[in-house]
């Protein structure tokens, strides 16, 4: 049964972040496109905007069944202590590789706070589950 868990999380998760990131790009949230890999690097740029987003669903469910794994690994520490630090640092680097800012100041200027609180959601769901399921699997 626990070997499913995983990936049923990851799957979740990439869903609801994937929604979360059309919601806030739709209503202008964030100033950048989630899709805007596409034109960046040349791959789907003329694509149907589908495709764009379920390569991005793709690789979100990536990360979050790598994240899940890492969180793990932490199941015996506080897990809001452990989702909130782990949080700020992705949504961080996050918003960091996408805006590219000239400096501290401009990055300070430039974060956006609805996808901070998206990816610290996102964050501590895959750890309090990952942590659930670890000490489940301790008890038996």
């Amino acid at each position: 049964m626990f070997k499913q868990l995983p990936f049923w999380t990851a799957g979740a998760a990439a869903v609801i972040f994937t929604a979360g990131l059309k919601f806030l790009h739709y209503f202008k949230f964030i100033k950048w496109k989630p899709t805007g890999w596409a034109e960046r690097y040349g791959v789907f740029a003329e694509g149907p905007w589908a495709a764009k987003w379920l390569i991005l669903l793709a690789t979100v469910y990536v990360l979050s069944l790598v994240l899940y794994y890492l969180l793990a690994l932490t199941w015996k520490w506080k897990v809001s202590i452990t989702a909130a630090v782990a949080g700020l640092l992705i949504a961080g680097l996050i918003e960091w590789l996408i805006v590219r800012p000239g400096g501290y100041g401009d990055f300070r200027q430039s974060i956006s706070v609805p996808f901070a609180a998206l990816t610290l959601v996102a964050t501590r769901f895959i750890n309090e589950t990952a942590a659930f399921h670890k000490k489940q699997q301790a008890d038996s």
